[in-house]
């Protein structure tokens, strides 16, 4: 489901929301955000990630992070072929990714890596 972001007056932003805090990263797989409907805004679109302590004893862990747009908002998903890399790999770690959408909606993506440990989790 889509969501419509909050628009801040002063900074002349929109925000919006796509991966809900707390959620938990697992194995290898992507946790994907809801879409952000960019409609009314113009200019480069940013993502802030940033990852808690990991558990379960891992020896290391990166979290690639990504934005992805698409025209409908529900599907046929690509990477924005104009954003910056983020890699995070420590625990409490956190950055931010830059880029210039050309479709309407725009989604969060973070997929994890773990190296050892007993059931991992970040």
């Amino acid at each position: 489901m889509s969501q419509s972001p909050l628009m801040d007056m002063k900074s002349n932003a929109l925000l919006g929301q796509s991966i809900k805090p707390e959620t938990e990263l697992a194995g290898t797989t992507a946790a994907e955000g809801g879409s952000v409907d960019c409609d009314n805004m113009i200019g480069s679109v940013h993502g802030l990630f940033s990852c808690g302590d990991a558990t379960g004893t891992p020896d290391s862990f990166t979290a690639t992070c990504k934005l992805q747009e698409s025209t409908t908002g529900s599907g046929s998903w690509t990477d924005i072929a104009t954003q910056t890399t983020l890699v995070l790999s420590a625990n409490g770690s956190a950055g931010i990714i830059r880029g210039v959408r050309t479709k309407r909606y725009v989604r969060a993506v973070m997929t994890p890596a773990f190296v050892s440990g007993t059931t991992p989790k970040l």
